[in-house]
């Protein structure tokens, strides 16, 4: 895939990621007061907080959207939100948005194209370079959310320069009880990355996944219903050095109250589909 290049990307700058994941457009996002069903406050949020904070990335690490049957406004406008935020929105597919066939990811692949999101389609896994090496992302598309898939296998070696990160989305097998678990990720696949960091999602709690000196996080979720309004903001060179640092920053509801529109209506284009999209297409907790 093609890099990004940006003002103040050099190779010896510090560089910041907001991490987020499971912020699940299309399901009521937040308990804080009324939102729409299909409401996009946890996108205006989450550009918020890339504003704030001064990232140079937003990384999704899947189920940006919670199901398949979203309309093409919908998702069209979801992305070009992200895309606003004028730094390079990095996503992976989850087990809620899957990228099998009839995947809203192909469904809609105009608007997804044209969005300028990158998107990590390949089921093999996808490199990505950014601001001219600095910064290298690696991930593997989910077609199907089942025990075979695991995020993390598969992964390249690390390059020999720049910051490297791995992005996965799948359930961290603790204990022996955990083996039937859908999309496995284990603490040794989380080592064997050797990555600077590894952005993972589905777990909806902010957790502490690092394993022999490679940090790893569930971030949380924005908002609140069904996440903890939270991100991780990844600073790559912490200090002037080689220091990876994560702190844990809030993103919550808007105080003004909902910010989207009516999700009401019949939109045209890749929804002209919905009605024979079955039910259970990305569904699957």
């Amino acid at each position: 895939m093609a890099g990004w290049c940006a003002m103040g990307a050099e190779a010896t700058a510090q560089l910041r990621m907001l991490h987020t994941s499971d912020v699940h457009i299309g399901y009521v996002s937040s308990n804080e007061g009324d939102h729409h069903d299909v409401c996009q406050c946890p996108i205006h949020a989450l550009v918020g907080a890339v504003h704030e904070h001064e990232v140079d990335v937003l990384m999704v690490a899947g189920d940006l959207f919670d199901h398949a049957r979203l309309t093409e406004d919908t998702i069209h406008s979801t992305l070009e939100l992200l895309a606003s935020s004028g730094v390079p929105v990095v996503i992976i597919p989850g087990n809620h948005d899957v990228h099998d066939e009839a995947s809203l990811w192909e469904r809609c692949r105009p608007q997804v194209d044209g969005s300028g999101v990158l998107l990590l389609d390949e089921l093999d896994g996808t490199m990505l370079e950014l601001f001219e090496g600095t910064l290298r992302i690696w991930g593997k598309a989910m077609a199907e959310h089942e025990p075979g898939y695991r995020p993390l296998s598969d992964v390249p070696q690390r390059p020999d320069d720049g910051w490297f990160v791995v992005a996965g989305h799948g359930h961290l097998n603790l204990t022996p009880e955990d083996v039937h678990r859908s999309s496995p990720i284990t603490h040794e696949e989380i080592a064997q990355t050797s990555a600077d960091y590894v952005a993972l999602g589905h777990w909806h709690v902010t957790t502490d996944a690092s394993h022999e000196g490679v940090p790893a996080w569930y971030p949380g979720t924005p908002m609140g219903k069904p996440g903890n309004g939270t991100a991780a903001l990844v600073t790559f060179g912490s200090g002037g050095g080689t220091n990876v640092s994560v702190d844990h920053v809030p993103v919550g509801a808007p105080a003004a109250g909902c910010l989207s529109s009516s999700a009401s209506g019949n939109p045209s284009g890749c929804a002209d589909s919905l009605a024979s999209l079955p039910k259970s297409a990305s569904d699957d907790s």
